[in-house]
């Protein structure tokens, strides 16, 4: 680390580690009693709390059934998200065909895996947030997030007992950008953290969450997936703070999009203490993606709708209205998955898949006369934002 940038540092302070002749930046314990927000970062709190506030009216209107459907698109989409702003290359559809197609591709199948434990991971973390965000929990996420894929062999569900840090592939500790808390003092850390986030009732939820995923980020407690699971419990504090009551927000696409601002955002936090400067950033990624995630609610719960009406008056069968949700869990779908799902026999599956394919809602896609896969890309498309669909 540099030290001539860290010009006005009051989040943490540098220390020189002799042995290794390296700075590393030990952060303060949470508040930051000093920080004094502006009318401008206020008004931007309660916007965003607004906006956030419409996202979780559309979704209590939803019935249940609908937020079953609805509930895992949003998870694997923020996995998806923020996997990638770590490396990985698979889209969404790449997840959802690998479930049903295996994929031959080693390193594509590697990164699903990689978002099927980020889900994972979410869907524990948010199981268990009414004991409030423990150690225990951010370690569990920590290692159902490392299990079977790269990393697992760095300690899963530990905290760090080596010294880590944040720059290129081939950075030392002497070289990175960033060298965050000593092991020694990540304990501590860590249980500060969490004090902070289930017991200051004085701060703004939306506040405490942006400082929050800065102090993670600074303390960097695990030797890898400090940034996901950092992403992960954005999503687990909305929810336990009831901003939000299901998980319907995919606030990596932001983060991915203006990944440098988002990284530089966080560096500037512990150089310059640019805290105001964050919050604003984090607000408004919530902001945008809260309008995004209203908007694919209302595509997909149209499109949903419209599929409904529309077989309704092709197939007499009682059951086709389940086809059209099974597609929504997985736009990937077999016969035999209808057979199975559905409670049918295979030729009964068969007619049903085929009414849906001759209305263009389906389409084969391995041109084999057995094994068949169908997709239904129009799902696709809206759950990826791809215009014009």
């Amino acid at each position: 680390m540099d030290e001539r940038e860290f010009t006005n540092s009051k989040t943490g302070k540098l220390v020189w580690e002799q042995n290794g002749m390296y700075y590393r930046f030990e952060p303060i314990h949470l508040p930051f009693r000093e920080f004094m927000p502006s009318q401008n970062l206020i008004n931007s709190l309660l916007n965003t709390a607004l906006v956030l506030g419409r996202v979780d009216g559309q979704t209590q209107k939803l019935s249940p059934e609908e937020v079953t459907l609805l509930r895992m698109p949003f998870i694997l989409k923020e996995a998806t998200l923020s996997s990638e702003i770590e490396g990985t290359r698979s889209t969404l559809t790449d997840v959802y065909k690998d479930e049903k197609q295996k994929e031959t591709d080693v390193q594509k199948a590697l990164d699903n895996e990689e978002i099927r434990n980020y889900a994972q991971a979410l869907e524990y973390g948010l199981k268990n947030i009414n004991q409030g965000v423990t150690e225990e929990i951010i370690k569990e996420m920590h290692k159902i997030l490392l299990q079977g894929v790269r990393g697992s062999n760095k300690q899963p569900g530990e905290y760090k007992i080596s010294q880590n840090a944040i720059g290129k592939r081939l950075d030392t500790l002497e070289t990175a950008k960033f060298v965050p808390a000593s092991p020694q003092n990540t304990p501590l850390l860590m249980k500060n953290f969490v004090e902070f986030v289930n017991n200051d009732k004085t701060l703004n939820a939306l506040y405490k969450i942006a400082i929050a995923h800065y102090q993670f980020e600074a303390v960097h407690p695990f030797r890898d997936g400090n940034g996901r699971v950092g992403r992960l419990l954005i999503m687990l504090i909305l929810c336990k703070e009831k901003i939000l009551c299901q998980p319907l927000l995919y606030i990596s696409e932001f983060f991915n999009r203006n990944r440098s601002t988002y990284t530089d955002s966080l560096f500037d936090v512990s150089s310059k203490n640019k805290i105001e400067e964050w919050i604003l950033f984090f607000l408004k990624a919530l902001e945008v993606q809260a309008n995004s995630s209203l908007q694919l609610i209302q595509e997909l719960e149209s499109y949903k709708k419209y599929l409904q009406e529309a077989m309704a008056g092709v197939s007499q069968s009682p059951k086709m209205h389940l086809v059209v949700e099974l597609i929504f869990k997985n736009p990937f779908i077999t016969i035999k998955d209808v057979a199975d799902e559905i409670g049918m026999t295979l030729p009964g599956a068969s007619n049903l898949v085929h009414k849906l394919e001759q209305k263009g809602v389906l389409k084969e896609i391995t041109g084999k006369k057995t094994r068949k896969l169908f997709v239904a890309q129009r799902i696709l498309d809206i759950m990826e934002g791809r215009q014009n669909v």
